[in-house]
């Protein structure tokens, strides 16, 4: 049985395991919401636990279940069809999903990464990036829909195996490009394969975009990122809204974007003014 009009409606928050994202996240969320009642049950990590505890939460007791991060979002495919989901602090889409859920992506959205670029370095406009179709074939046709609104023209090359990165970087020249961007992509993530990345971009004096903070400090150029305490924040909004009936199949991306700059690159790239942008955190 449904909750009815007149009872609280509750709001069981399951959180994958205790990690300092997580923590700001929910902090973010406790500051939205004032009016919510809500519990934080904590998988700690285990499958089996939060299988568990997604098995206890019944309708008409639970109002709404917020999953926090990919370990409790998989948890929670078997939560009951009558409870509302929601997740956040998730990568990518679960696809896994045979039901509504709405949700908050972890990254930056492309077109907010584009408009970014353009606004950081409006006279570089040739932009190449390398990625397995296999993971990342989504953000391509995604960028490709956005780039000539913001006049910048895109180099995208396919590769299967991160053995492949050498021999496409030699497409990745001054003469071709001015800017690599790393899009989160796990063939790419890999340590190895961002040591490449970064050896040629300083090799070849191009503005390398990379996917952290500890790409930045190793010597990216920058990086897109996001404020977990605001994803909480919004993550509390978009509860109410799903409580008070509205849409329960939302997809949002996060409303705050940090952009971190290492400005001894910077300096080597020769470039300017990258501080007068109020998103920009420099990163030594």
């Amino acid at each position: 049985m449904l909750a009815g009009p007149g009872q609280a409606k509750k709001v069981a928050i399951v959180l994958s395991r205790t990690l300092s994202a997580y923590t700001a996240a929910l902090k973010g969320f406790e500051t939205s919401a004032a009016s919510l009642d809500f519990r934080v049950l904590n998988m700690e990590g285990d499958m089996k636990a939060g299988q568990r505890i997604i098995q206890l939460l019944e309708p008409g007791k639970t109002s709404l279940v917020v999953a926090v991060g990919a370990e409790a979002a998989l948890a929670a495919k078997t939560l009951h069809s009558a409870i509302p989901l929601l997740y956040t602090m998730v990568f990518n889409p679960p696809d896994f999903f045979h039901r509504q859920a709405a949700g908050i992506i972890i990254k930056p959205g492309i077109d907010a990464q584009l408009k970014r670029v353009k606004k950081l370095l409006p006279a570089k406009n040739r932009i190449g990036v390398i990625y397995n179709p296999r993971n990342s074939r989504e953000s391509i046709s995604e960028a490709r829909q956005h780039i000539d609104r913001y006049a910048l023209t895109l180099l995208p090359i396919a590769i299967e195996r991160p053995e492949e990165i050498p021999n496409i970087l030699l497409k990745f020249t001054r003469d071709h490009v001015d800017i690599i961007w790393m899009v989160m992509d796990k063939t790419l993530a890999r340590p190895a394969a961002f040591n490449l990345l970064l050896q040629h971009s300083q090799k070849e004096k191009l503005a390398l975009f990379g996917l952290s903070s500890f790409h930045v400090k190793a010597g990216a150029l920058a990086a897109f990122c996001v404020d977990f305490t605001d994803i909480g924040k919004q993550t509390a909004q978009l509860a109410k809204k799903i409580l008070g009936d509205k849409d329960k199949d939302i997809l949002e991306f996060p409303r705050k974007i940090i952009i971190y700059v290492n400005p001894k690159t910077q300096k080597l790239l020769g470039l300017h003014d990258l501080g007068v942008f109020p998103e920009v955190q420099f990163i030594r």
